[in-house]
């Protein structure tokens, strides 16, 4: 796969993570749909500061 495609899917991944954790659905949830510990999920996107966000009303 060329670097284009591969940014391009690795965008769409970040992006239904977004959407997921704007559903409330957990790092642990989304790290056992992607066979990976839900950690990397947190590090890979902030998940407090997206739900601090949504709480606000910000998002």
């Amino acid at each position: 796969m060329s670097d284009s495609s591969t940014k391009q899917l690795e965008d769409i991944k970040r992006l239904l993570m977004l959407l997921l954790l704007k559903l409330d659905t957990t790092s642990e949830e989304i790290g056992m749909a992607l066979n990976v510990d839900s950690s990397a999920v947190r590090r890979s996107m902030p998940t407090k500061k997206i739900r601090k966000l949504l709480q606000k009303g910000n998002i």
